[in-house]
């Protein structure tokens, strides 16, 4: 009889703590309904937790004593939800996007690629990290990587002879450019490249600072992440159309949703047409097809293809003095350029993804991308100019290249979560692969009436010039890599980033520009790299208020040698201590103020003749901060000041002692800002924006004998959002119709070896910033 009543009480205990759990499903998604898998839910100061799915799902068995829900994941702000009810229930969230200190506007974070490769709040984050939003790139009207990086603190634009993009990021111009988190190599070999226009580009993040650990060799300023229109679970588009001054013509569309249940795609196409400031015309063509295949709710495949074809105009800039100014005479909006040189480029661009996304919320990514890329380059580099005929000319002649760029690569990644007594980890291990075939082939040139001496404002077409290639180099190049990083969490307040990265290189080189059909004079080479990073992350005011520091290091393998001794430079190598402060209050403020020490040992320095510096040293403040204090009105402040220099420097007898002098193409000090304010009530839809642009003074060659002049301009825009869907919006840039000079081609750049017209060339052309312009757009969104 005592052992049925224990039986009995032992079952009504098992069915009232079955009882005392309820069951909560739901679909997190963001604001525009989009799910957003991989979503941290956790059961408010428990271990309980799950995560959604790909389709933005979950389910979670709770207590019914349970309080609260908490939803998190990057880009978002974390939300509590709570779950009071005593039953079974249906609990769906929509996150709200998170406000990044460092941008314009609302950041539209992208929640299956994360800038830092791990799922780390921005508050929390021991990095400097930028993102220029979709709405800001709308608001400005922003087609271009160059236009884009002005509202980038610290980051210098450099761009010349007619669409060659590099960037100079706390005083140095080693970066990695990314696509969708896979690098693009061409601006890793000859430090600049074009970059197509912005038909599907939904925002661009950017990392500051060494982050090889991360992605690889090269990365010493930091990275620049392109990040690409995805596919939605609804039917949606945009189309966009603008007209402007120099003749200029853009157009944009794009439409995505569900092909079936299973599949869901994104089409992109983009056409841009301008006669060009100073007649420098431009075309670019780029379409894009992105299909999400979800195999099941754990598996998925992403296929991405583009293809672009891009016709940049020459432009060699105007003669100059050693400090920016054009030469008595000139006219700075004369275009001095060949009508018949060119630069195209067309690229043919493929990744295939797959991810699986397993039940305790690791997930698994491999990521297999290809690309085939064309620059195709024709230019008189060179100008001659006589004071006393008043006349030009181009005696060097033409010079011709084609890069031909075939990278292949593969990317694993798994990331993971585990404790190791009451420390939490969240972690990634990875191992990435890349094949890169790379011939560049040298033409010779039948040459019109280059060498003619014409009057300055009456030259004429020279005629069209005939290519014969002739000579090549190639690079085949191996780089295998295995990776690590953990995120330790301590406590809620204070927490712990390590990394750690090995790369190993092996290549054929054979860079002696051989006639083409005899025998390659190949070498090869191999060389071995390990990068690091530490960081902390400590919050004094929880959820306001973090401070942190980092040490991280750098490797760049040399593809080049030295025109001194034809070997092959040592490889450069460099490290970053950073310390800063974050604020962030929601919707309110949000603050960065970060600090940075750079060493790199071994830069390579020059163009046409390179040598190597033993080191050099860049220190910084950079501050960003953006604030909505009321309702329709954004405020945002971006500072930077740089001390970048030459450490040590060991001449060649005769040559200059470079020691101390700046590092080119690095102003120091830079301001961008912009406030923006949309009316309500009466002028509703209607907003206004005014930004200013100061750049410094930046010394453009070594030896710190050709500089470019301090500059500001003033931008403006005045738009009307007529409904929901349509939008009307004006731009201005130069308000003020400033005359500046942004670029140039320094006497590092310049090449001519006959005596009797030394002193009749240009060894300084400067580029002229674009006049007062206007550019009108209309908008559909669906």
């Amino acid at each position: 009889m005592k052992n049925k009543f224990f039986t009995v009480l032992l079952c009504l205990y098992s069915l009232t703590s079955m009882a005392q759990n309820i069951t909560i499903t739901g679909t997190v998604t963001d604001e525009g309904n989009v799910p957003i898998p991989g979503v941290s839910i956790v059961l408010e100061n428990t271990s309980t937790g799950t995560a959604t799915d790909f389709d933005g799902k979950y389910t979670l068995q709770v207590p019914q004593d349970g309080q609260a829900l908490l939803f998190s994941a990057i880009g978002f702000r974390t939300i509590k939800k709570d779950i009071s009810a005593q039953q079974n229930q249906v609990l769906n969230v929509r996150l709200q996007e998170e406000i990044t200190q460092l941008t314009e506007a609302t950041i539209k974070m992208e929640r299956r690629l994360k800038v830092n490769k791990l799922n780390i709040k921005n508050l929390e984050a021991p990095m400097t990290t930028h993102t220029i939003s979709a709405k800001l790139l709308d608001q400005m009207d922003i087609t271009n990587i160059e236009d884009a990086s002005k509202s980038i603190a610290g980051l210098h634009s450099v761009n010349r002879y007619g669409g060659f993009h590099f960037f100079n990021i706390r005083g140095f111009d080693n970066f990695v450019l990314l696509y969708d988190g896979i690098r693009d190599e061409r601006h890793t070999i000859t430090r600049s490249a074009p970059v197509a226009n912005f038909a599907n580009v939904e925002r661009i993040e950017m990392l500051k600072g060494p982050s090889s650990t991360m992605f690889g060799h090269s990365a010493l300023g930091g990275i620049v992440n392109i990040i690409r229109k995805k596919p939605t679970n609804e039917l949606s588009g945009n189309f966009k159309f603008t007209a402007g001054s120099y003749d200029t013509y853009n157009m944009v569309a794009g439409v995505g949703g569900p092909l079936t249940d299973k599949i869901r795609y994104r089409f992109d196409a983009g056409i841009g047409k301008t006669d060009g400031w100073k007649d420098v015309k431009e075309n670019t063509n780029n379409m894009s097809l992105h299909l999400d295949y979800r195999i099941d709710d754990r598996n998925k495949l992403d296929l991405y293809a583009q293809y672009n074809n891009d016709y940049y105009g020459p432009d060699t800039g105007v003669p100059g003095t050693p400090d920016g100014k054009p030469l008595a005479g000139i006219n700075p909006e004369t275009n001095f350029a060949n009508p018949n040189d060119y630069l195209t480029n067309e690229k043919t661009e493929f990744q295939l993804k797959y991810t699986h996304f397993f039940n305790n919320g690791s997930t698994l990514t491999n990521n297999l991308s290809y690309y085939d890329d064309s620059m195709d380059y024709l230019m008189d580099e060179v100008l001659f100019y006589n004071t006393t005929t008043e006349t030009f000319s181009r005696r060097n002649g033409p010079y011709h290249f084609n890069h031909i760029t075939k990278p292949l690569s593969n990317q694993l990644d798994y990331t993971f979560y585990f404790d190791t007594g009451s420390l939490k980890h969240k972690s990634i291990a990875g191992t990435s692969f890349t094949y890169l075939d790379r011939e560049t082939i040298y033409g010779d040139i039948v040459v019109g009436d280059s060498e003619l001496d014409l009057p300055v404002d009456n030259f004429v077409n020279p005629g069209v010039r005939q290519v014969t290639p002739a000579r090549a180099i190639s690079i085949k190049e191996y780089v295998t890599g295995v990776y690590f990083q953990d995120w330790i969490t301590f406590s809620d307040r204070f927490k712990v980033l390590l990394g750690g990265r090995l790369d190993i290189f092996s290549g054929t080189y054979d860079l002696n520009r051989n006639p083409i059909g005899t025998p390659p004079d190949t070498f090869s080479d191999t060389k071995t790299d390990f990068s690091y990073r530490v960081a902390v992350s400590y919050q004094p005011v929880k959820d306001f208020l973090t401070t942190y520091a980092s040490v991280s290091s750098f490797f760049k393998p040399t593809r080049s040698q030295d025109t001194r001794t034809g070997k092959l430079f040592i490889p450069e190598s460099g490290y970053q201590i950073e310390g800063g402060v974050k604020l962030e209050e929601t919707d309110k403020l949000n603050v960065t103020l970060s600090g940075f020490y750079i060493k790199k040992n071994d830069l390579i320095i020059g163009h046409n003749s390179r040598s190597q510096v033993e080191s050099a040293t860049s220190t910084g403040i950079e501050l960003d901060a953006d604030a909505q204090p009321v309702k329709g009105l954004y405020l945002k402040l971006g500072y930077a000041y740089t001390n970048a220099y030459f450490d040590k420097y060991t001449p060649d007898p005769g040559t200059t002692d470079l020691s101390k002098n700046k590092t080119p193409w690095t102003p120091e000090h830079q301001i961008n800002s912009w406030i923006n304010y949309e009316f309500d009530n009466y002028f509703k839809g209607l907003g206004v924006g005014f930004g200013v642009n100061y750049v410094g003074k930046a010394y453009q060659n070594p030896s710190n004998t050709q500089s470019l002049p301090a500059y500001t301009v003033m931008n403006g825009t005045l738009y009307y959002n007529a409904t929901s869907n349509v939008r009307i919006g004006l731009n201005i840039e130069n308000l003020a119709d400033e005359l500046y000079f942004d670029n140039s081609l320094s006497e590092d750049d310049l090449y001519y070896y006959d005596p009797a017209y030394a002193s009749e060339q240009a060894t300084h052309q400067i580029y002229p910033g674009r006049g007062r312009n206007f550019k009108l757009s209309v908008s559909y969104n669906f």
